[in-house]
């Protein structure tokens, strides 16, 4: 019987875990089919999306100096690490974005910038694209083989300017956790004249929304199997 009053706990504690949920693999791709700049700018101000890190790949000044191209920046938009890439119209350039709760990697085509300004747990990445357009120079952006954490997202996210202005397209990332992994090709596409600035770019958006664990039915149906379970030995140790 003493060997049954020890065993107790550890059957418990393993019945338990069986029945309770697993994150693995638990988060989505979410298009975001018409959300604008104003409509994220409205999930930061209500509260529903805070920002922990932004990087980004813009156009810059497409050159090895001067304004930058790469970049780790805070939620304010401020660059805590920054690089220099030269874009070849046309062409894919491979990119890695890293997080593991603390340190974040970024990297375009082996030029890689990496942080350690911030800490936190991450549940919803905002992946945003711009195509340039309007009275500025004809660009479009494409990203490609997109895979989060090994699974892929065929459809990628594709923003193309057009003579009447700027277009901008957004994909979400939900219900992630860190540390995790995001790769994918990125292509900039334009003319003799080449954007320059922010006209052309794309970011990765990376923080946290609000939730309230709620079990699920099955979930509470196996706890409360332990539960008697667990009740009907401790009675018959008793006895």
């Amino acid at each position: 019987m003493k060997s049954l009053k020890y065993a107790l706990p550890i059957l418990l504690a393993t019945l338990g875990n069986a029945v309770l949920p697993t994150a693995a693999q638990a988060f989505s791709f979410t298009p975001l089919t018409s959300f604008t700049d104003s409509d994220f700018q409205n999930e930061v101000s209500s509260g529903a999306f805070t920002e922990l890190f932004v990087t980004e790949s813009r156009i810059g000044n497409n050159a090895n100096n001067g304004d930058r191209e790469l970049g780790i920046n805070t939620a304010t938009g401020a660059p805590v690490a920054q690089g220099q890439y030269k874009w070849l119209s046309g062409t894919a350039s491979d990119f890695l974005l890293q997080y593991d709760g603390s340190k974040v990697t970024y990297s375009v085509d082996g030029i890689a910038l990496s942080s350690m300004a911030f800490t936190g747990d991450v549940s919803k990445i905002f992946i945003r694209t711009r195509g340039s357009g309007g009275n500025k120079p004809l660009g479009s952006v494409a990203l490609t083989n997109l895979f989060f954490n090994g699974q892929a997202y065929t459809p990628g996210l594709t923003s193309n300017g057009t003579n009447s202005g700027a277009d901008v397209d957004y994909l979400a990332i939900t219900d992630i956790t860190s540390p995790f992994t995001l790769t994918g090709k990125s292509t900039f596409t334009f003319g003799n004249a080449t954007p320059s600035g922010s006209q052309l770019a794309y970011q990765f958006k990376v923080g946290t929304t609000p939730s309230e664990a709620v079990p699920e039915p099955a979930t509470i149906l196996g706890l409360a199997m332990v539960f008697g379970l667990g009740t009907g030995l401790k009675r018959k140790l008793a006895a």
